[in-house]
């Protein structure tokens, strides 16, 4: 009975040491026929570091093709590749967006040159970068068009536009540049977007108005004629510049650095993928595509994440010709470029001979 239980117990050790042994050489030498239980395993105990919380950012837009890069970094994981869970939020307008950043609804947005204003009066506010330009234009109606020969022909007009909006800055300079009293030889009339401009025109309130992109291109659909773009005037003007409470951005640097490279990256993106970038921007843009995709890639439209101080200091200037604004804050005390320029430098580092990188980077040096 003895010597049994002893072959037993050597028979059970030999067993226990050849499992061992097939093991090791299974882990070792084969490892296809383990490794897919492995991975779930450990997928399922413990999260890669992708999988990680990522850090919430409310991002504010108007629902244009204005806010491509936003779309596209949304659309393509740009943001979650940068630690980031963008939640976007839409507004009417550009002031309505600026005093949800104020009001600290949302953390970061481009809301045309409404930061400029806000700034102006005292709201410590920070621009970080860009998101597109130009893309105004000034609209009436067919009956109307043998009225406006030249700008002296809106004498005694009124013309709707929406206040802090790109267009509007630049229509205002236009006509006081052609020797116009903005207060005294025409009536401006304020609404609050570009669909109430689009219907004052259409119900014959309103002589012409200002409308920015996509509207641009759909007005066209609704009967209204085309006078000028804004940009014949005022090439390469800026629109939507991207601004931030500055405390925000002192407490959260490294937070906006990577919302720029996203930004940037979604740059690069649109450059060579038109059509997914149309599909992006079409989840957020409710007009047909064709107009769409003509607006994106209309000659009097162009998307750059570059700040563009230079463009801004030019504007902010405007602002003051006009008695847009009465300040003696210093723009240049609210445009930091290097949040912009840090988050391309460590792309260029990673990617030291992308031309669409290098491109930026000699735009960079030329506009700030």
């Amino acid at each position: 009975m003895k010597k049994n239980t002893m072959y037993l117990s050597i028979t059970l050790v030999f067993l226990l040491i050849a499992t061992i042994v097939f093991a090791g050489c299974t882990s070792t030498d084969s490892e296809t026929a383990t490794t897919p239980v492995a991975i779930t395993t450990v997928a399922a105990a413990v999260p890669p570091a992708t999988q990680q919380a990522l850090k919430t950012l409310n991002v504010g837009y108007l629902p244009n093709n204005g806010g491509t890069l936003i779309f596209v970094a949304k659309e393509q994981g740009f943001f979650a590749d940068q630690g980031l869970n963008v939640e976007l939020s839409s507004f009417t307008n550009s002031a309505d967006g600026t005093n949800a950043i104020i009001a600290k609804k949302i953390d970061v947005g481009g809301f045309g040159l409404a930061p400029l204003i806000f700034i102006s009066k005292g709201v410590n506010e920070t621009i970080i970068g860009g998101q597109m330009g130009e893309g105004a234009a000034v609209f009436t109606t067919a009956d109307k068009v043998s009225q406006f020969k030249d700008l002296q022909s809106f004498k005694g007009k009124t013309v709707a536009t929406v206040r802090a909006a790109s267009g509007d800055i630049h229509f205002r300079g236009v006509l006081q540049d052609a020797g116009l009293d903005l207060k005294k030889d025409l009536t401006i009339q304020e609404l609050a977007s570009p669909a109430a401009v689009v219907e004052a025109l259409k119900s014959g309130k309103v002589d012409a108005g200002v409308l920015w992109t996509p509207y641009t291109e759909t007005a066209p659909n609704q009967g209204l004629v085309l006078l000028w773009y804004t940009d014949q005037y005022y090439p390469k003007h800026p629109c939507c510049r991207i601004a931030v409470l500055t405390e925000e951005l002192n407490a959260n640097r490294d937070t906006f650095v990577s919302y720029e490279k996203a930004l940037i990256r979604a740059y690069k993106f649109t450059k060579s993928n038109p059509d997914e970038t149309l599909t992006a921007v079409a989840k957020y843009v409710q007009i047909n595509q064709t107009d769409l995709s003509n607006a994106i890639n209309s000659p009097h439209f162009y998307i750059s994440p570059d700040p563009n101080t230079r463009a801004i200091e030019k504007t902010y200037g405007l602002m003051k010709s006009i008695g847009y604004i009465n300040t003696t804050v210093n723009i240049d005390d609210h445009v930091d470029s290097t949040v912009y320029k840090q988050a391309l430098d460590e792309l260029i580092q990673q990617n030291p001979n992308d031309s669409v990188y290098q491109q930026l980077l000699a735009d960079y040096q030329t506009q700030n």
